[in-house]
């Protein structure tokens, strides 16, 4: 699963979630404060990864 992290108009914000749930996106809505946080572990799990799947690439050219 792939997370995205959007900003909405306050005077869209109905009409966008609508048009989302539609294409079957699942909406979670996270508060300001916590959000900083978990960008910051989001990329970390998402750099270790690509590190570990890098690492094996080359490993099998070795």
């Amino acid at each position: 699963m792939t997370t995205f992290t959007i900003d909405i108009p306050d005077n869209n914000t109905e009409e966008v979630i609508a048009q989302l749930k539609k294409l079957g996106v699942t909406i979670r809505q996270s508060s300001l404060t916590k959000l900083d946080k978990l960008t910051k572990e989001d990329y970390e799990k998402h750099f270790s990864h690509r590190a570990e799947a890098t690492k094996n690439k080359v490993l099998k050219y070795l």
